[in-house]
C-alpha cells in the first residue's frame, strides 16, 4: 500500500511579526508604560498602580511622620480672603444655658400651682364617647363554620333544629314563674315545668332574683303555635300560614340562631 503522507522539504516558513495596533483603549497616542502622563481616564482605570512602597508591609510610619514640615491647618482657608461681613464678624462662642434632665431637681419648681376653675383653661362642653358593641376584627373565627344544625336518628329520617322550639297543644296553660301572668309571643322554660317571659326574663338576667346566672343558661327559647295555625279545642289544625312559607320562616330563624345571642 502506497504512503499517503508525503514529506514536502522544499517548503519555506515565514513568521511575520504583528504590527502593532496604533488605537488601544479606544485612542491612538504612544502607550509609555513607564508611567501614567499622557493616559486618558479610560486608560488610567485600567492601568496597574506602580507604586511599589504603598504596601502595608512596606510603608514606613516613621518616615513618613518626619517627612512632615507643616502643621496641618485646623480649618479651610480660602487663598481669596474672606469677603462681605464675613470679614469683620466676630466668632461667637455657643454656651448650653439649658441643664441636662439629670440636673432638674424638685426643689427649683413653684410649690404652689395655680388651680384652674375648667380643665385646660376651656368651658367648652366636652363630646362624650360612644361604646361600640359591635364584635371586633380579633372576635371572628374565620375557621369556625356556623350555620343550620340537623339532628339525626341513626340513618332515619334527618331533622331540622329549629331557632326556637315550637309547641304545639290544643291550649298553653304555661304561666311566668316572676310576674305569673301568661307569656306573649316568645317565652322561655326550662324542662317544660318552670317558665320566664321575655320581660321578666331579661330583668332577670340583670337582677337575678329568682334564678342564677348559672340556672338561667339551662333555659331555652320556646313560641307556642298560635301564630302559624290554631286548633280550636281540637287536634286538628287550621293553618294560618302557607306550609312553604312556615318552611322557609323555620330554615332563615335556624341560620340566625348560630350567630344571634338571645
Amino acid at each position: 500500500m502506497p504512503n499517503m503522507w508525503v514529506c514536502r522539504q522544499d517548503f519555506e516558513y515565514v513568521v511575520r511579526k504583528q504590527e502593532l495596533q496604533k488605537i488601544a483603549f479606544g485612542s491612538s497616542c504612544n502607550r509609555d508604560t513607564s508611567s501614567k502622563k499622557g493616559m486618558t481616564p479610560f486608560m488610567r482605570h485600567y492601568v496597574f498602580e506602580d507604586y511599589p512602597n504603598i504596601s502595608p508591609n512596606k510603608y514606613n510610619t516613621l518616615e513618613a511622620f518626619n517627612a512632615m514640615k507643616i502643621k496641618p491647618c485646623l480649618h479651610s482657608i480660602s487663598s481669596k480672603g474672606y469677603s462681605g461681613i464675613a470679614r469683620f464678624s466676630e466668632t461667637t462662642g455657643h454656651l448650653d444655658e439649658h441643664p441636662s434632665p439629670a440636673e432638674y431637681t424638685i426643689s427649683t419648681f413653684p410649690s404652689k400651682v395655680k388651680q384652674l376653675k375648667h380643665p385646660f383653661a376651656s368651658t367648652a362642653k366636652r363630646k362624650t364617647n360612644l361604646t361600640n358593641k359591635n364584635p371586633g376584627p380579633g372576635s371572628h373565627s374565620p375557621g369556625v363554620k356556623r350555620g343550620i344544625v340537623y339532628d339525626h336518628s341513626f340513618g332515619g329520617r334527618v331533622k331540622m333544629r329549629l331557632g326556637v322550639e315550637l309547641k304545639c297543644c290544643q291550649r298553653n296553660t304555661d304561666i311566668c314563674d316572676l310576674c305569673q301572668k301568661k307569656p306573649f309571643g316568645d317565652y322561655w322554660h326550662k324542662n317544660n315545668k318552670y317558665f320566664l317571659c321575655r320581660p321578666c326574663m331579661l330583668k332577670e338576667r340583670q337582677e337575678n332574683k329568682l334564678y342564677t346566672v348559672p340556672q338561667l343558661k339551662e333555659f331555652h327559647k320556646i313560641r307556642y303555635c298560635s301564630e302559624i295555625h290554631r286548633h280550636e279545642g281540637m287536634p286538628a289544625k287550621v293553618w294560618l300560614m302557607h306550609p312553604q312559607a312556615i318552611q322557609k320562616w323555620n330554615r332563615c330563624e335556624a341560620y340566625l340562631a348560630a350567630y344571634l345571642i338571645d
